[in-house]
């Protein structure tokens, strides 16, 4: 059985580098994204089985995207409205984007957090055992 992929988006290249790794040493495909677009490139020429997403993304285009907004994307795209997204933020959310996650069924990791506690969670969405 193929290892399954994980699109780790994340703009701090120290969280993105380690957990990446970690995913890699547990037997996961791990692709990572700095911003919205970095994402969407891979999630087109990618086969992803679950997304690590932080909110606050760059967005040098000026289109006001974060990852709320490419939260609701995946829901509305064929092939990846049931994809596990785990949201992972540093900032408390916004009761908006608390309503738009839940709505859209992501579960919501605040940093600091485990590698462990959001890859042992991810592994249960993918109906895959817990290290």
């Amino acid at each position: 059985m193929p290892s399954p992929a994980v699109l780790v988006v994340e703009d701090d290249p120290m969280i993105q580098s380690t957990l990446c790794a970690t995913l890699t040493l547990l037997d996961f495909e791990a692709h990572h994204a700095q911003s919205v677009d970095d994402a969407l490139r891979i999630l087109g020429r990618e086969h992803i089985d679950g997304v690590i997403l932080d909110v606050r993304l760059p967005d040098p285009k000026g289109f006001e995207r974060s990852g709320m907004s490419l939260l609701a994307f995946l829901r509305e795209t064929p092939g990846s409205a049931d994809m596990p997204v785990l949201i992972f933020t540093g900032l408390p959310l916004l009761p908006k984007d608390e309503a738009l996650a839940r709505k859209h069924g992501a579960d919501v990791f605040y940093k600091p957090q485990r590698y462990s506690v959001l890859i042992s969670h991810l592994k249960r969405l993918l109906d895959r055992p817990a290290a």
